[in-house]
């Protein structure tokens, strides 16, 4: 049986948690902060003659950040932005294509075989990484490259995968203000962090108050259409690679269609399940009264509905804090069930079988 741990006890907490990943947690809005400007160094650029396209190629952690960018820029950047999570790309991408290469490591087998598809089919390549095959592939191909700190995990480096293109992309001449509304996103998240850290008590932090709400549970998570749709999909990630539990998402209005269904009456199993909805503060359109609708439905028919209402000034601010706010949860939710945050063992198991063959 695991021992009940208070959440209150920061010696507790960090014995628990000896990968640091609630410390990963806590430095995102420096993260923030240090990608921007790791964007804004870059010195060798791709050419921005030609480009109609944008493609996100990436792997789990590497990828989210595609999802934040296709999000938040698409429609400033005035050309669709695509994310690709495979071995292989359409041949639709080609020289007008800016082909965006994320890999933590360098060296994720998935991202690797797509890059031979980008060179061939003569796209425009940017890599960010920490090193690795990528790496080295980058200086083979002479495309540019934007190193990013080594020593995290990269679920745990989401700003570094993500913003640096974006401050990238406003060099290049494709995208304006959007690095002055990122700096500014970084103070709103250094609030976040107090609000939400180790340091504050449960009966005032509402990341742990949640992650108690959910010990036990499975979480499943609804975001609204949009860049709660990433968050949410952000949380369910988090939820299966940092507390190591089996959790799902989905986006409103698109389960009102179908998933509300699935809930059809409280059973064994819906009692377990623990419902979040994520819907910008202040949204008084057709979707919001969707999740309000929704939620009633649902309340009795599953464990619980928690409706969250994400609040912030600008559309960054809202997106990055949902997502902060998701990873404490997580950490939290983590030393609940006894587990270490960090190690994700059954993918380090499978890229060993696969490695095998």
């Amino acid at each position: 049986m695991v021992e009940a741990i208070n959440l209150d006890d920061v010696m507790s907490l960090e014995e628990r948690d000896p990968g640091g990943m609630l410390a990963a947690i806590e430095s995102f809005s420096k993260q923030v902060t240090e990608a921007l400007r790791l964007g804004r160094d870059q010195e060798e650029i791709p050419p921005k003659d030609g480009i109609t396209r944008i493609a996100h190629v990436g792997m789990g952690g590497s990828a989210i950040g595609g999802d934040i960018l296709s999000s938040l820029l698409e429609d400033a950047v005035g050309m669709p932005i695509s994310v690709y999570r495979s071995y292989r790309l359409p041949s639709l991408l080609g020289p007008d294509t800016l082909a965006i290469f994320a890999s933590y490591s360098g060296n994720t087998e998935e991202t690797l075989s797509a890059l031979e598809d980008a060179i061939y089919l003569g796209c425009k390549i940017l890599a960010i990484t920490t090193g690795g095959m990528l790496l080295d592939m980058a200086g083979k191909y002479r495309f540019p490259a934007i190193m990013v700190p080594t020593g995290l995990q990269p679920r745990a480096a989401l700003p570094y995968l993500s913003l640096p293109a974006a401050a990238v992309l406003e060099k290049m001449g494709l995208l304006q203000g959007f690095v002055k509304v990122a700096y500014e996103t970084a103070d709103f998240l250094r609030g976040k962090r107090e609000d939400w850290g180790r340091l504050t008590p449960v009966a005032r932090n509402f990341a742990k108050q949640l992650a108690i709400r959910l010990h036990g549970k499975i979480p499943v998570v609804y975001g609204t259409y949009g860049i709660l749709s990433v968050a949410a999909y952000r949380w369910k990630c988090q939820f299966n690679e940092n507390s190591k539990v089996p959790a799902f998402h989905h986006t409103i209005p698109e389960m009102n269609h179908n998933e509300i269904v699935g809930w059809y009456e409280q059973n064994d199993f819906s009692r377990k399940v623990e419902i979040i909805m994520l819907v910008e503060e202040g949204d008084t359109s057709r979707v919001a009264k969707r999740v309000e609708v929704s939620a009633e439905i649902l309340q009795d028919r599953v464990g619980g509905v928690t409706v969250i209402h994400v609040g912030g000034r600008t559309r960054t601010e809202r997106l990055l804090s949902a997502i902060h706010l998701g990873d404490f949860v997580s950490g939290y939710l983590a030393l609940l069930n006894g587990v270490d945050p960090t190690p994700v063992e059954s993918i380090a198991l499978l890229k060993e079988r696969m490695a095998e063959e």
